[in-house]
């Protein structure tokens, strides 16, 4: 098994099983509470390799190496073999090229002989074998290549396992070569999805932050920030930023256990229940105070106690575990007012994950020892008295210091020369530095006194502030009878505020978990706000395989727009081999694909995302956009929507959209849900019908596994032309319009955006253009071929026929050639009379000319 972190971004994992030659990747992860990844990981791979790049954070290598050991029959044995491997071994790119000349991504049938798929130097044999792109498309029909990480994972884990059938090999023992099949894998408490989906159902969506180039490097890490979507719904709703983080994990990996989801739902149902309405405006409001402790733990740990960027010295580490100490304490006492809820486990979990006693006495300990209020004035962390009777009587001793300055200064005015009392102006202590006599200084800068008169060495240290320090010997006392008092403030302060760190360090542990199930209550509260918020419903999850909504919304849609139309939907997915559902009720006879047609603006591409996200929000334990919803267990959603091109993409449109396809056709089980959105519009109209035809088909004869299907189509000669069988399974509806033949071009389609049985027979383009502005010439002329297409008729006899001006022009021209055959001649060497020249005369050319030009101005003077 090789596992992967790229830096704060994305987890990655793949592994190789030597019984069943298989190569399994998961898809990528963010990188958040690994140690549960990790020891799930470890239950659902259980290897016997675990391979790290040398570049692996050290608590992940900590971790693996800490459950190395397992215990059987009371003796210690090595679960596993930790390998640390070089960092290039993960390799995004050289694990491409090493899975995509897999025996099971190479393709037999397809034989490439373009000069571009040749390598110089290959010869005649790379035109018999496929070219890398080739190679590359089709990978990325077996697996997503937008997981980098687990990309990167499945290269070294293919190399280690090449590394042990060459050993094998070697030693003579029996070796299986590792060729293996290659596929996905999830985890068995979530849904799998892809991040085309995500995309696509816009889950999750950024846009470049407005002030990212000044300020730069966004919160999320690359200067973006969330646009409309999924997420960003509910993300200002969050108080906490643990809280953020967790929102955006619970968003990445919805859950696929009913137990699970059924507690979150029941967790926000108790939080909107009117008795607790109060109480979910006190927990907002605790929660908006509650601070991530991971980092000031980090902090102290460092050593570093001083706030960051431009916050004032009294708000540091220090003060933000008092503050945390203090919120969380306020929110486990809101958490006590929530009405029927003893036996709900979050509520439960916060009760005892924020002991009362523990972080009480973190708190007390810390205010009894750090002076915040003398740290606004000393620009400084300090120590309260009554902390130490050392630290006391240094501060006693640095508070009378001017006290004690002034008697010296007056001592030593006694024995000055008369004449340089009025230049010593007093004595004065630098700490570090020691005491220095003061002595005013000329125009220039230089000491107006240097001890001239008395017994004694004086010599200036430093000029500052208009006055010269000077050392002497009476100073010299001083600094070896008192020393460095506020030195030994500092020192002893660092020395007690250190103890302190160590011994809140101590309770670490207890702190990180009352922060982390702070971020959990926090977006369960972030959910019920939201479903409040967007009047939404509870959901009724079952194990059953259907889907039912009645008065079914787009989340996002109906934000965006004054009136929302809502519709129903409703499928049943073949009932596979599951024995564990909620009711023994056949789903044999039930719709399983809906295809939708409709003109283009009528809705259709809204209502299968709608439906999909539907099913996402059901399976965060969330609320859904609908009056009633019955949501049975979805281990994936699988799409074919958008397709994200990119220059650096060596795929066309059409060939990335193949890709998807062939993806979710080898991935869907009876359990998926596939949503499919004008599938073969890159190519040609009829090779694109085919293709839908031919998927349509393959979803009606997979039996058992059958999953739930929503395709959208414009392709109506797949109903004209009966390519499609009927089936009790298969429903075509349509988005309902109203025409106004009546009306003007602009009004004349009037869209419901209802979803109705029966199919349409026409999307009317025309009206679209001409409802997004395009010109009425251009429409015209399109709906005039089009109805010559409807009637089959020949279109090059059409499109030969001219238009009026055109049709002038040759009339005036058959004119004059027929005046020109009409005209009379006098032998073949003369010309008409009537045009007055002779041949004679002129030579032929010039003769021929004039004829014409007489012809023409005959012409045009009739």
């Amino acid at each position: 098994m090789a596992i992967n972190i790229k830096g704060k971004g994305s987890f990655g994992c793949a592994y190789y099983e030597f019984a069943k030659n298989q190569l399994s990747l998961l898809h990528d992860m963010p990188s958040a509470d690994l140690h549960h990844i990790f020891d799930v990981l470890l239950v659902h791979v259980e290897p016997t390799v675990v391979l790290l790049p040398m570049k692996m954070p050290d608590e992940a290598v900590k971790f693996f190496e800490e459950h190395m050991p397992a215990i059987s029959n009371g003796r210690e044995l090595q679960r596993y073999v930790l390998r640390m491997v070089s960092s290039n071994d993960f390799s995004y790119s050289s694990s491409v090229e090493r899975l995509a000349n897999l025996p099971a991504i190479r393709s037999e049938q397809a034989v490439v002989a373009a000069a571009s798929c040749k390598s110089p130097g290959d010869g005649l044999s790379d035109a018999l074998g496929e070219c890398r792109t080739s190679k590359v498309m089709r990978l990325g029909s077996f697996v997503d290549l937008d997981c980098v990480s687990s990309v990167g994972c499945a290269g070294a884990a293919l190399g280690e396992a090449i590394r042990i059938h060459n050993e094998q090999r070697v030693s003579g023992s029996p070796a299986r070569p590792a060729a293996p099949s290659i596929g996905m894998f999830t985890l068995s408490d979530f849904m799998f999805i892809t991040r085309d989906t995500l995309s696509s159902l816009q889950i999750f969506q950024s846009e470049l932050h407005p002030t990212s180039l000044v300020s730069g490097r966004g919160a999320l890490g690359d200067g973006s920030k969330e646009s409309l979507s999924l997420y960003g719904l509910f993300l200002p709703l969050v108080g906490t930023p643990q809280g953020r983080t967790k929102l955006r994990q619970m968003f990445a990996r919805p859950l696929i256990n009913v137990d699970e989801i059924r507690e979150r739902q029941r967790s926000i149902a108790t939080l909107l229940q009117p008795e607790n309405t109060e109480t979910l405006e006190n927990i907002t409001r605790a929660l908006g105070k509650v601070k991530d402790v991971r980092k000031t733990l980090e902090q102290l740990q460092m050593g570093a106690d001083a706030p960051t960027g431009h916050a004032p010295i009294d708000k540091g580490a220090w003060w933000a575990l008092t503050r945390f100490s203090l919120s969380s304490l306020q929110l486990r006492n809101a958490v006590l007012q929530v009405q029927n809820a003893h036996d709900l486990m979050i509520f439960q979990r916060v009760i005892k994950e924020i002991p009362f006693e523990t972080i009480k006495g973190i708190g007390e300990m810390v205010e009894s020892i750090v002076d915040f209020e003398e740290a606004k004035a000393s620009s400084r962390i300090t120590v309260k008295w009554n902390v130490s009777p050392q630290l006391d009587e240094l501060k006693q001793r640095y508070l009378g210091m001017d006290s004690l300055l002034n008697e010296v200064h007056a001592s030593m005015s006694l024995d000055l020369p008369e004449g340089a009392r009025q230049h010593v102006t007093g004595v004065g202590f630098w700490p570090q530095m020691g005491f220095f006599t003061m002595v005013s200084t000329d125009p220039g800068g230089a000491a107006c006194y240097k001890g001239q008169g008395l017994e004694d060495r004086w010599h200036v240290a430093f000029v500052a502030n208009g006055s010269a320090y000077c050392k002497n010997r009476r100073m010299e006392e001083l600094d070896l009878q008192l020393g460095d008092p506020y030195s030994g403030i500092v020192d002893l302060e660092i020395q007690i505020l250190h103890d302190l760190a160590c011994e809140v360090l101590t309770y670490a542990q207890p702190l990180s978990r009352a922060a982390d199930v702070c971020g959990e209550l926090d977006c369960l509260v972030s959910l019920a706000r939201g479903a409040r918020k967007y009047q939404w419903t509870q959901p009724t999850m079952t194990t059953d395989n259907v889907l039912s909504i009645i008065g079914g919304r787009h989340p996002l849609q109906e934000l965006a727009v004054p009136t929302f139309i809502a519709n129903d939907c409703r499928l049943e997915g073949s009932p596979g081999e599951d024995q564990d559902t909620d009711s023994s009720k056949s789903t044999n006879n039930g719709v399983r694909t809906l295809v939708i047609t409709g003109p283009n603006h009528s809705g259709k591409s809204v209502y299968v995302k709608q439906i999909a996200l539907i099913v996402y929000l059901a399976h965060l334990g969330s609320f859904v956009p609908a009056s009633r919803a019955v949501i049975g267990i979805t281990d994936q959603i699988l799409t074919r929507i958008a397709t994200r091109e990119s220059v650096s993409r060596s795929e066309s449109a059409f060939g990335i959209d193949l890709k998807q396809v062939a993806f979710l056709l080898r991935r869907a089980t009876h359990r998926s849900l596939v949503v499919i959105d004008e599938f073969g519009k890159g190519t040609a109209a009829g090779d694109g019908s085919g293709l839908m035809a031919g998927l349509i088909d393959h979803f009606e004869t997979t039996g058992l596994q059958t999953p739930k299907v929503l395709i959208t189509t414009h392709a109506h000669e797949l109903f004209e032309s009966g390519f499609l069988r009927h089936s009790p399974s298969l429903l075509i509806g349509h988005m309902r319009v109203r025409l106004n033949m009546s009306a003007s071009k602009q009004d004349q389609l009037v869209f419901l955006y209802e979803l109705m049985p029966g199919k349409t027979t026409t999307s009317f383009g025309c009206r679209c253009a001409a409802l997004n502005g395009v010109d009425d010439v251009v429409v015209e002329r399109a709906e005039a071929i089009a109805l010559l297409l409807a009637r089959n008729e020949d279109l090059r006899a059409a499109c030969a026929r001219v238009d009026e001006e055109d049709e002038g022009r040759l009339e005036e021209a058959e004119a004059v050639a027929r005046m020109f055959l009409h005209s009379t001649w006098q032998g073949s060497s003369s010309v008409p009379r009537s045009f007055g020249c002779s041949m004679e005369n002129s030579k032929p050319r010039g003769s021929v000319k004039g004829m014409l030009r007489s012809l023409v101005g005959s012409h045009d003077g009739c």
